[in-house]
């Protein structure tokens, strides 16, 4: 039996772990290229580490830079809590002297849950998956509210696995002036931009595990969203970055 999962959003994609009697789990590491802010045409590369583990019961799984739990043993639902780290917008991280000029964003911690059903597609090798996330920041400087709404596939393939997502996000008005808002008067010589709620992204993400042998596997994320709303309005993006933000990572699992 396979509990199948497609997780959306920028860090977009977790391989399908089987859930069986008895305990799994794999670890792992990877090389990810981000933007080094949300809006920023300049991108960074950092070394992340991954972990899934499953039972009969439960499994838990990292997703980018979060864990996600599904309190469910059938496959056919997914629903449970999502724990996030937001690196927020430091100056030192930042090669745009512009953005680098207002003030950081504390890093912080984003809280929240997700729902996803899980329907065989002609047969049990392929899957469509709808998905409904909200995350909402309890600490540091993550703050605000983001609703996510996304359709997966997923298709098992012999040693492949292969998947694809499309999702869009909204965001309140806290989240959006927070990270795209521009206060008066800033060093910056960005003009002042008050940022409200809306819609502010939508993008496609695939990804491909390959598995070596019983131990060792490869997966490969490619994720592109486009910038919408106040979000794309704002100066931060339209003069400073850009509305297109792109997503690549590969990594190495290793199963016990």
């Amino acid at each position: 039996m396979y509990k199948t999962s497609l997780s959306g959003g920028l860090f977009a994609a977790f391989v399908s772990i089987p859930v069986i009697s008895q305990a799994q789990a794999t670890l792992g590491a990877g090389l990810i290229a981000v933007p080094q802010f949300e809006g920023s045409s300049d991108y960074r590369i950092m070394a992340v580490p991954s972990l899934s583990f499953s039972n009969e019961k439960i499994s838990v799984r990292t997703v980018g830079p979060g864990i996600e739990m599904d309190l469910l043993s059938s496959r056919a639902v997914d629903v449970g809590p999502i724990l996030r780290y937001n690196f927020g917008r430091e100056d030192s991280n930042i090669d745009n002297a512009q953005v680098s000029a207002l003030p950081d964003i504390a890093a912080g911690i984003e809280f929240g849950g997700y729902a996803q059903v899980n329907f065989p597609v002609g047969g049990f090798k392929t899957f469509l998956s709808p998905r409904v996330s909200a995350v909402q920041g309890v600490q540091g400087g993550a703050s605000g509210t983001q609703f996510e709404a996304s359709l997966g596939l997923l298709r098992l393939q012999g040693d492949w696995t292969l998947g694809a997502r499309a999702a869009t996000t909204y965001a309140d008005g806290q989240y959006m002036n927070t990270n795209f808002g521009v206060g008066a008067g800033r060093a910056s010589g960005l003009a002042a931009f008050n940022a409200s709620a809306g819609i502010k992204d939508a993008g496609l993400s695939v990804f491909a595990n390959y598995k070596i042998n019983d131990r060792v596997s490869l997966t490969g994320v490619a994720g592109y969203k486009v910038l919408m709303g106040d979000a794309a309005s704002s100066p931060i993006v339209s003069v400073a970055g850009q509305k297109e933000q792109m997503f690549l990572s590969l990594s190495v699992g290793f199963n016990f």
